[in-house]
């Protein structure tokens, strides 16, 4: 059996974004509108089970679920760079955009941009919804439906000026042994949620016809390898920390 680590180090943003289209693309192929709506439920079931591990995380450090502790306890970050954004203003109040996006451009190689929609229109506020359902996320713009960037305003989170934000990022950096997860067990969580949502809506029995059918497209542009530790990672138990 392959150590999960050695395989871990393989799966990066396509891989999430990827399964994560075809899930969409069979779950509407299959179900039609149905199914698109499904896939935006288990969209916001695995946006606000996040959101859910990382308020725990800062629940049990003894932290305050703030706008500015969203920030560091984020699951992830692109060490590849393949993502690229730019601050906007630090006060009074965060705003981001995000200008070239790593998950689009997936979707846009294995023409799965339609499907990458819903994520893009449900993700990030349930997070942040996930994390504190009194905090606020509002997005002027999208990527991947047509915007110039992805215009996040994060309301309630400042910061005094650059020096502030430097020793937020240094805080984050000193957690992120426990706190950042890879992209295999991200993309297991997403294969996880959509499953548990499509079982609730149409049965275990057509829901496996989604599955079974993403999976084995999966395999087909990423190898068995992958699709086995995806398999074996989705039994994990995600609100776990």
């Amino acid at each position: 059996m392959i150590m999960r680590e050695k395989v871990a180090e393989k799966f990066y943003i396509e891989d999430h974004a990827v399964l994560y289209g075809l899930l969409v693309k069979n779950a509407i192929e299959i179900f039609g509108e149905a199914g698109k709506e499904s896939s935006k439920n288990g969209t916001i079931l695995y946006a606000k089970e996040r959101g859910i591990r990382m308020a725990m995380r800062a629940l049990a450090d003894g932290q305050e679920l703030t706008p500015n502790n969203y920030m560091i306890y984020g699951e992830w970050i692109d060490y590849k760079k393949v993502s690229k954004a730019e601050i906007k203003s630090i006060s009074p109040e965060y705003r981001t955009n995000s200008l070239v996006c790593g998950w689009c451009d997936a979707w846009k190689k294995h023409d799965l941009m339609e499907y990458g929609k819903i994520y893009c229109t449900w993700i990030d506020k349930n997070l942040v919804k996930g994390f504190n359902p009194n905090n606020e996320l509002e997005i002027d713009s999208i990527l991947s439906h047509g915007g110039e960037c992805c215009a996040f305003h994060w309301v309630g989170a400042k910061f005094n000026d650059m020096e502030d934000l430097k020793k937020m990022r240094e805080v984050k950096s000193s957690k992120a042994y426990y706190v950042l997860k890879d992209f295999l067990y991200h993309t297991a969580h997403v294969l996880s949620a959509m499953s548990r949502q499509y079982f609730m809506d149409f049965g275990v029995a057509e829901a496996n016809k989604i599955i079974e059918k993403s999976l084995k497209e999966y395999e087909e542009k990423f190898g068995a390898e992958k699709k086995e530790a995806l398999v074996e990672e989705r039994k994990l138990n995600f609100l776990a920390i």
